[in-house]
């Protein structure tokens, strides 16, 4: 037996489904405690959107797909297992779809109203570079979307350039929840404090003296 056959049988063997399904249910266990611990974002960031859980995804097809053939589930009286199989198949992919091609988000609808327009869950860093261009004012936008976390390195470097201008945008730090207020200093000016709740939340307004 060669190495080509011999990883062709571990690929569609049982040993390789029930050690995709333990390190699965690791992998799922792990995310809940790390969402818990710190965040839905955190989680994706080391679990979900981790390059080697959709590694584990693929090799669930692979292994699915040689279990078909190697037990010959396609035989009227193997139609339960077949089943089974294909449908953890088209989850899989129905998931790869909504990962990479679909789209996640908030539509609100108001009963009478239509509306083209949706919220992503998606978390976009856009960047303004404003200059001019043959004695015109223009702008240039750099954007991606981007997953940040506390408990994570999100470390990224924008190289680029505007009328021949290099331009550079790298990351600094990241504080979540950051709210932007005034901090007391004996030099500084006064100001007056108002909080309000129009909308059921508090929100803080400053006006200065004089």
């Amino acid at each position: 037996m060669n190495q080509a056959t011999r990883l062709l049988s571990f690929l569609f063997s049982t040993r390789l489904t029930a050690m995709l399904f333990i390190a699965f249910s690791i992998a799922m266990a792990v995310g809940t405690f790390v969402e818990s611990a710190h965040n839905t974002t955190t989680a994706r960031i080391w679990i979900y959107n981790a390059w080697w859980f959709e590694l584990m995804m693929i090799f669930f097809i692979v292994n699915f797909m040689g279990n078909i053939k190697r037990y010959r589930l396609l035989r009227w009286e193997k139609w339960p297992l077949l089943l089974l199989h294909l449908s953890w198949i088209l989850i899989i992919l129905g998931a790869g779809i909504t990962r990479y091609i679909g789209f996640e988000g908030v539509m609100p609808i108001r009963e009478g109203e239509t509306t083209q327009q949706y919220l992503s869950e998606k978390t976009y860093l856009s960047v303004f570079v404003d200059g001019e261009i043959d004695g015109l004012p223009r702008r240039k936008l750099l954007e991606d979307d981007l997953l940040f976390a506390e408990a994570y390195n999100n470390s990224f470097n924008w190289k680029n350039d505007f009328n021949g201008i290099p331009i550079s945008v790298s990351y600094v730090n990241f504080i979540n929840g950051a709210e932007e207020t005034m901090v007391e200093d004996i030099n500084g000016d006064m100001y007056l404090k108002i909080v309000e709740a129009g909308d059921g939340n508090r929100h803080d307004h400053f006006l200065k003296m004089g």
